[in-house]
């Protein structure tokens, strides 16, 4: 599996992988019917901007993208990270994590915030984000998604000696 940088060919993939994680990773911490409005703005023509605009990156294997991961410098916002529900538990979401707070550090972010949607809180915990407190996407059609706001101050790994 290699990361890398996301580019405008890989848009029709990262909504497949998308629209895949949330319709099955999230179908028990969100009803059928956000589920159904969520996914349905997934156009592969929302990623341009944030490929312009934000980092993101892609694992690729076998010429698809099992996951991707989304960063915004501006805002110290790590805005997306998800896993295609075949490749799930295979260590995916830790290398993109990972790799995105390798480039936070990058861009002396001492402070990383997030929102998480309810199924990935303890993903999320268990890499050190800190719960600070609920809130709601609204998404542009209408639909509220109850997310977990969290942060992780980072830093340089210590040399070992």
């Amino acid at each position: 599996m290699k990361i890398r940088s996301a580019t405008i060919n890989d848009l029709e993939k990262i909504a497949r992988a998308h629209k895949a994680s949330i319709r099955e990773l999230c179908r028990n911490a969100y009803d059928v019917e956000s589920i159904e409005k969520w996914t349905a703005i997934l156009v592969p023509k929302i990623y341009e901007n944030a490929i312009k605009e934000k980092v993101v990156i892609v694992a690729e294997e076998k010429n698809e993208i099992p996951g991707f991961g989304i960063l915004d410098v501006r805002n110290a916002e790590l805005s997306a990270l998800y896993v295609h529900p075949g490749y799930a538990g295979r260590g995916i979401g830790k290398e993109i994590l990972s790799r995105l707070e390798a480039i936070a550090l990058e861009n002396r972010i001492g402070r990383l915030n997030l929102c998480s949607t309810i199924n990935a809180f303890g993903f999320y915990q268990h890499h050190g984000y800190i719960e600070c407190g609920k809130t709601f996407h609204d998404l542009p059609n209408g639909a509220k998604l109850e997310c977990i706001k969290m942060y992780k101050p980072i830093s340089k790994p210590r040399q070992q000696k």
